[in-house]
């Protein structure tokens, strides 16, 4: 009943656009320099406990809505290592596991934040590209590689990306409450990561693909998916 409710009354979109980058980290374009000394600090510390050789690191960069017009009061800081993969092992996808596993561990184990804002690690291809729209701070450089452009968005009034985020909302709610199995959580998250990737690809930071994973996210619907999977396959293991 409560979901249905909330399937019904109109939500109101988390998501914020803003006129200037985020002034607790900013001065004008420029990032402040305790700001950048202490992500430095925070990401050599993970490249340590990932056991990434740090003649493989290309660059440091900071990504996100921090480094963009779209910040909130729950944004976090994103701190990319950008390394050369294929030097990791051959096995790409056994690679790729094994960074998201140690991003994932050490944010399970570690509440690590400059100000109010969460860092979070991660290690990407140095190849890979950047999605239009979004801004791409080197600290290793102290200098943008691709400054964001600002732009003209109303999250608050778009009925569409309201519509849809409540369409999963519902669902995810009424899948939890049906006892589902965890096979068809892992092919609703695969279909929101596809959705978002090809969205991000096409229209870049503020496509409406990636602004509905953002709004699941801002409203913790992501986290109630992992938090379903991790009690149900912990009673199915127990005895």
């Amino acid at each position: 009943m409560h979901s249905f409710k909330t399937f019904l009354t109109e939500i109101k979109i988390s998501l914020e656009y803003h006129d200037r980058l985020n002034p607790d980290l900013w001065n004008n374009d420029r990032l402040k320099p305790q700001v950048r000394s202490s992500l430095l600090k925070f990401i050599e510390t993970w490249r340590d406990y990932a056991n990434i050789p740090k003649n493989l690191v290309k660059d440091i960069v900071m990504v996100g809505g921090n480094a963009n017009f779209n910040y909130t009061k729950q944004s976090d800081i994103d701190v990319h290592l950008l390394i050369d993969r294929n030097k990791l092992g051959k096995d790409r996808k056994l690679i790729d596991d094994y960074l998201q596993d140690k991003k994932t561990m050490w944010t399970m184990t570690h509440n690590i934040k400059v100000f109010t804002y969460p860092l979070e690690p991660y290690a990407q291809d140095a190849s890979a590209s950047y999605p239009k729209g979004q801004g791409v701070y080197s600290l290793k450089n102290d200098k943008w590689i691709q400054k964001p452009v600002h732009g003209t968005f109303d999250f608050k009034n778009d009925k569409h990306l309201k519509q849809k985020v409540q369409s999963y909302m519902h669902m995810i709610d009424h899948m939890i409450n049906s006892n589902v199995s965890i096979e068809l959580f892992d092919k609703l998250k695969s279909k929101i990561k596809d959705m978002r990737s090809s969205g991000i690809q096409k229209g870049g930071e503020f496509s409406l693909e990636n602004l509905i994973f953002k709004e699941l996210r801002n409203r913790g619907y992501l986290d109630k998916i992992n938090n379903y999977q991790k009690k149900k396959q912990d009673k199915l293991l127990s005895l």
